[in-house]
């Protein structure tokens, strides 16, 4: 019996051994190490182009990014060859809505269409229903969004996305504090605007919104000359400084931004439009470190989704690689159903008609102005303000792009607004916006030269989000 014994613990202690061995020898390889050679890298750093690049990725994130003799080939890496290619970082569209479909279905302020689509299943569908949109965004080689405004449930969406590896990064900054809340946006048990008519509710939404996790806290329009309304304003950003929450402003005249950038604002979501932007406001933007978001498309977006809904023009949809989700584009197919709304006057009409989609599509003091922000070496970001009623969710950051290249910007800067300061205005520089060690790889592939045209950011063919590399005519719905 004891020599039976110890036949079978000396079995034992072999098999122990065996599978010992065996576990060590599988954790010693470089199953999880992904290599991407050959490419142009433009790491999102504004340092320059490197040539025939070497990125080593491992667990999802960057161990080496640089010229091949910089970084070296782990044994047993799975190597992509992506010679004659680009790679930039993943974009960053650092102004989007959730609850908003693109068309005036979730924007009854300016088109009511309720009868036909009531808004609170309007708001509820976006709700439940993101996917369609993180779909979009991946495929437009968009890895993370900023939400500067909408329901509580969009604060939701950061934790969700982060754990969803078909989803774009997300921060959210929840309902807007406004001095003039419209309750045509009100759900039953929730809401868009929030009426700031004291310092009590100042203190109480800023509070609960960094409660819920908001990454920051946004003004919804200011009132310069109301000494009463604008010492809630400085309530509301002392007590979002309090709770290290960022100010987002929305301010499109020149005496709005003055203030919002007084009053501690550090991210201003749209352009000045109403005046060209002086020395003062520029030293004082730029002495702060607030970052510009211009959104020079959005105004005339709305133009191009009335007319659709006026019967004007079909609405002329920009999506190169076929990466808007179908919903959203039946409603703008199906547009002109809505002819005949009483909204659309003779003189409405006429101003519908007049109408150049080309020649009026951006505002030109947004141009001047933006032009005079770069210079002056203000930290500017690329956001659509997708959602509205024709910026689309996705592939509208192209044309907002290529508007800010008309306007000036060389496309090798716009590389980094579109990712290194859009990571910045959503506050996870940490973790993406440029191809760094120890960052998430999160990147795009393109086939041609992005630094020279911008433009060239539509021939994406690859996404990558923490290191899965997908092909573009795999991710939406076709």
């Amino acid at each position: 019996m004891q020599r039976l014994n110890e036949i079978r613990y000396l079995s034992l202690s072999i098999l122990v051994l065996f599978f010992t061995l065996f576990a060590g020898c599988s954790s010693s390889t470089d199953e999880t190490v992904k290599v991407l050679q050959g490419a142009t890298l433009f790491d999102g750093t504004g340092s320059g182009a490197v040539q025939n690049s070497t990125i080593v990725i491992r667990d999802g994130k960057i161990e080496c990014a640089g010229s091949e003799a910089d970084c070296s080939v782990p044994a047993n890496a799975e190597v992509v060859d992506l010679s004659g290619k680009y790679i930039t970082p993943g974009l960053v569209d650092a102004h989007v809505h959730f609850f908003q479909t693109g068309f005036f279905d979730s924007r009854p302020d300016a088109l009511d269409m309720r009868d036909t689509y009531p808004f609170p299943k309007v708001a509820a569908f976006q709700k439940q229903h993101p996917q369609r949109y993180y779909d979009a965004y991946l495929c437009s080689g968009i890895t993370g969004v900023y939400d500067v405004g909408g329901f509580t449930w969009s604060l939701d969406f950061q934790e969700s996305a982060e754990q969803n590896p078909t989803a774009p990064h997300v921060a959210a900054a929840g309902p807007l504090i406004t001095p003039s809340a419209m309750d045509i946006f009100n759900t039953p048990s929730d809401k868009v605007l929030v009426n700031l008519d004291s310092d009590e509710k100042a203190i109480q939404m800023v509070e609960y919104l960094a409660a819920l996790g908001s990454t920051g806290i946004k003004l919804w329009q200011l009132r310069p000359n109301d000494e009463e309304y604008m010492g809630y304003v400085q309530t509301t950003s002392e007590v979002a400084e309090k709770h290290n929450k960022s100010l987002i402003v929305h301010a499109t005249s020149l005496s709005q931004a003055k203030t919002a950038v007084e009053h501690g604002a550090e991210l201003l979501v749209h352009s000045v439009s109403d005046r060209e932007v002086d020395r003062e406001f520029i030293e004082m933007t730029k002495s702060k470190g607030v970052i510009y978001t211009p959104t020079l498309i959005v105004g005339s977006g709305y133009m191009l989704a009335y007319r659709a809904a006026a019967g004007v023009a079909e609405y002329p949809f920009d999506d190169p690689n076929q990466c808007l989700d179908s919903k959203t584009r039946q409603l703008l197919k199906g547009a002109s159903q809505f002819s005949d709304h009483q909204a659309f006057s003779d003189s409405f009409m006429e101003r519908l008609k007049s109408f150049d989609p080309e020649e009026d599509r951006v505002s030109e003091t947004a141009v001047t102005n933006l032009k005079k922000m770069y210079d002056a070496g203000v930290p500017i970001a690329v956001g659509t303000d997708a959602g509205n009623p024709g910026t689309l969710h996705g592939p509208s950051i192209y044309e907002e792009m290529e508007a800010m290249q008309r306007a000036g910007i060389p496309a090798k800067d716009l590389i980094v607004m579109a990712t290194k300061n859009g990571a910045r205005a959503m506050q996870r520089s940490e973790d993406f916006g440029t191809l760094e060690v120890g960052k998430f790889a999160n990147l795009i592939v393109l086939e041609n030269d992005p630094s020279k045209d911008i433009a060239n950011m539509r021939s994406i063919t690859q996404t990558m989000l923490q290191g899965k590399l997908m092909e573009i005519d795999n991710i939406a719905e076709k």
